[in-house]
């Protein structure tokens, strides 16, 4: 996260992001732990290339480093433009450093990111995906 990020900022590019996300067709956390932002984003390709060059765009991070890039057959967050959770230091480097590399059908890292949103939501949604993405900034 950039210095001196206010919360205000903050709430305003959770806002920014989630109004485009919709009209891009993607789904979302972020996950802040006052230092670093980590980001789940999941939609068809066009719609997160489009975020992506938002992200890579933004002045509100020093450098993006992405950790997932996959195809998925299920949203995790069907129902989030975009949202933002709260969350520890602890946390954050847990899913940096997670593995996010695994073939087959489990992928532990985003076992750990589903495990830790899910407290945050109403139900699991079914909506289909072709992408998701998740990087640390």
């Amino acid at each position: 996260m950039s210095a001196g990020l206010s919360d205000e900022t903050l709430r305003q590019i959770v806002s920014g992001s989630a109004a485009f996300n919709r009209r891009v067709d993607v789904t979302g956390a972020l996950l802040v732990d006052g230092q670093r932002f980590f980001q789940y984003i999941e939609g068809p390709p066009d719609g997160l290339e489009a975020v992506r060059r938002r992200i890579h765009d933004s002045r509100s991070h020093a450098a993006v480093l992405p950790v997932l890039d996959m195809a998925i057959s299920t949203r995790a967050v069907p129902y989030w433009a975009m949202t933002h959770i709260e969350t520890g230091q602890i946390v954050v480097s847990g899913l940096v450093n997670a593995r996010w590399d695994e073939f087959g059908h489990s992928v532990p890292g985003m076992d750990q990111l589903v495990g830790l949103l899910r407290p945050h939501f109403p139900r699991i949604g079914t909506a289909g995906a072709r992408r998701a993405t998740a990087g640390c900034t």
